[in-house]
């Protein structure tokens, strides 16, 4: 081989080598760099994984705020529950805290009448007419019998038992009553008669003489124990208005007002001793 051709294939394998080495030296990553290969990798999957990881963290994220929801919501249903039996409890504690004060205010009221006093729940009304009758929850095993008196929690006068009486229910007749009659007696002028009901909230005072001097409206009325069945001088209501009477003209036409009220009556004494007490 002639000796040109010699070098010229040396000087050809010399610069494929120098052109090998400095090939290899663009893919080898110098650094922080990488290659291009992997750039190229990058930048086509970038994408697709960020998107595939937003799609896992975001179904992750329902799966576990479904789950949440649940336990909010089965927490809420159980804190409701306590809280219904909660006001409950509070509402049983007020009404026996009532209850005990009331019978501790009765007590006191009373305390000028000798004798026994059972104190009772109002339990029921008279369908027909509030102004008749009221239910208690005292009957014959509490000592409750037919004719006594009973009274608010203020003293004053209700009304008295009447038949039948059951074991622990009694019927309670009403001042108010139409039918119902009690002997009184003004505590000023001292005008005397019989207060009967309306079956309304007013009563009447019937057979004071048009002549009886005296007689103002305010002026308190008691009981006289002359009807033999309420204990005399229990608070009854006051005079609201006089006026002759049209109809029987010897005789005064008074108004009363009760002081008891149907709206605010929930407990009452029956004095189970007494003119009407049998005993």
């Amino acid at each position: 081989m002639p000796l040109w051709e010699k070098r010229r294939s040396a000087l050809v394998l010399a610069g494929l080598i120098v052109f090998h080495v400095l090939l290899i030296s663009i893919q080898v990553p110098q650094g922080a760099e990488k290659s291009i290969f992997e750039r190229s990798v990058f930048f086509v999957f970038a994408p697709v994984q960020r998107a595939a990881s937003g799609t896992v963290r975001g179904l992750g994220s329902l799966w576990n705020g479904y789950f949440d929801l649940r336990r909010v919501r089965s927490e809420n249903q159980k804190l409701k529950r306590q809280n219904f039996f909660l006001a409950q409890n509070l509402r049983f504690l007020e009404d026996r805290l009532q209850l005990i004060q009331s019978e501790i205010k009765i007590k006191a009221a009373l305390a000028e009448f000798e004798g026994t006093i059972v104190v009772a729940r109002v339990i029921g009304v008279d369908s027909a007419n509030l102004h008749q009758a009221i239910v208690i929850d005292k009957g014959s095993f509490d000592g409750v019998a037919k004719n006594m008196a009973v009274c608010d929690r203020n003293g004053a006068l209700v009304g008295r038992t009447i038949a039948p009486v059951g074991f622990k229910e009694a019927m309670v007749q009403l001042v108010t009553d139409k039918d119902s009659s009690v002997s009184v007696k003004s505590v000023v002028a001292g005008l005397t008669g019989a207060m009967t009901g309306r079956s309304t909230g007013i009563c009447d005072l019937k057979y004071v003489l048009a002549s009886a001097p005296g007689g103002e409206a305010d002026e308190e009325l008691r009981t006289t124990g002359f009807d033999k069945i309420y204990p005399a001088g229990i608070p009854v209501g006051t005079i609201q208005s006089l006026a002759p009477d049209e109809i029987s003209p010897i005789f005064r036409r008074i108004a009363v007002r009760p002081y008891f009220r149907l709206d605010t009556i929930d407990v009452v004494a029956v004095l189970t001793k007494g003119p009407g007490g049998g005993a």
